[in-house]
């Protein structure tokens, strides 16, 4: 793959996320998340007063606690699930940079193993990064909180207020950058750590000279990456939904299963892939969507075919982690593309650099030379 360094590069994501070691590391953290998830909200829901079969009912495998009215206990259910879900993406998205910027050297056999690996030796830096930048912001707020308090205090209360406004002002102004280097570091520093081997302090550096440097290009990057992603993942679905058809086409024949078939593939996808998912994900183009590619019959089914339902909805739901998988895949990949774009704009090559050493941005504009930290 030629790589331009620039806005270029960003559109080879969708092509070089179709890789079966990137969205299996996806799935895997997936699977464990949304297995999690499930179970949790299930407890939560039943904790609070309601039916395992009325979860069923309203719900089905994709049960959402947060829409009632919990209790404690089952509210601390719900969002450790979200969270764990939640950090097991996001502990992906650094083995998929990793795997990334291996692919851009050229090593193709860098494993989902070896990648794991990595995680285990630097999961502190991707947790604790947006972290720090968050303690960072509250010791801003609780520095000002004490000022204010101070101010309550007769005759000089004014006075402490006004002789140092200009500091105040100037906190304020900063603690508005602090926020949205948060965001960047939420954003990047899976990549950053995945690329640049980065430790905490090191990924904390990264992500506010990113933050400097580029706010806008990191803007504009990501309104482009994020439709682009969107996008992959309508085209993988579609293509999806086209097998679905042929298969339907082929087995309701009335030669092989008939409607049996159909009311086989029917119910387990409205199981798997409920309308409501399709409505969120495509809006007003999922009723042609779903019309189109999911068959819908009113025959009904028993015995055998209703095991036979569950194992179809089962890989179907197999196949909607995938396609979830893929675009978490590709906007990594994409982050990874826009990451090296910005290293090699301060004059560092993530392609050529030694994978041994720590990658920090330079901070001198009229030197483009890398400035490289040996551990």
């Amino acid at each position: 793959m030629e790589i331009h360094f620039n806005i270029k590069d960003i559109f080879y994501a969708p092509r070089s996320a179709l890789n079966l070691a990137k969205v299996l590391t996806f799935l895997r953290a997936n699977i464990a998340g949304y297995t999690a998830y499930l179970f949790a909200n299930y407890l939560a829901l039943f904790l609070s007063g309601n039916t395992f079969i009325g979860i069923w009912q309203n719900h089905g495998v994709y049960p959402c606690a947060y829409m009632y009215d919990l209790n404690w206990y089952s509210s601390i259910l719900f969002w450790t699930s979200s969270v764990y879900w939640f950090l097991a993406v996001y502990g992906a998205m650094c083995a998929v940079s990793r795997i990334t910027l291996k692919e851009l050297k050229g090593n193709y056999f860098y494993s989902i193993h070896d990648a794991h690996s990595f995680i285990g030796k630097n999961w502190r830096a991707i947790i604790l990064t947006p972290i720090t930048i968050i303690i960072i912001l509250a010791f801003y707020i609780l520095a000002t909180s004490f000022f204010g308090v101070l101010s309550k205090i007769p005759w000089i209360g004014s006075i402490i207020i006004s002789v140092p406004f200009f500091i105040y002002l100037i906190g304020a102004v900063f603690s508005v950058f602090t926020i949205y280097t948060l965001l960047v570091s939420i954003v990047f520093t899976p990549a950053i750590v995945g690329t640049t081997n980065e430790d905490t302090m090191g990924s904390v550096f990264n992500s506010y000279m990113l933050a400097w440097r580029y706010p806008f290009q990191i803007i504009a990057y990501k309104l482009i990456l994020i439709p682009l992603t969107y996008l992959s993942q309508l085209f993988l679905l579609t293509i999806i939904g086209f097998g679905f058809k042929i298969m339907n086409l082929i087995f309701s024949n009335s030669i092989l299963m008939g409607e049996r078939f159909t009311a086989i593939l029917g119910n387990a996808a409205s199981v798997a892939v409920p309308k409501k998912l399709i409505d969120t994900i495509f809006g007003l183009l999922s009723v042609n969507f779903y019309n189109f590619f999911i068959p819908s019959t009113f025959q009904k089914t028993d015995g055998v075919d209703l095991l036979s339902i569950f194992i179809i909805g089962f890989f179907m739901l197999i196949v909607v982690l995938i396609c979830f998988s893929y675009a978490l895949s590709v906007f990594s990949t994409g982050t990874v593309y826009i990451l090296n774009i910005f290293k090699k704009k301060s004059g560092i090559n993530l392609i050529e650099a030694d994978d041994n050493e720590d990658l920090i941005f330079d901070t001198n504009e009229n030197d483009k030379k890398a400035q490289i930290q040996h551990k």
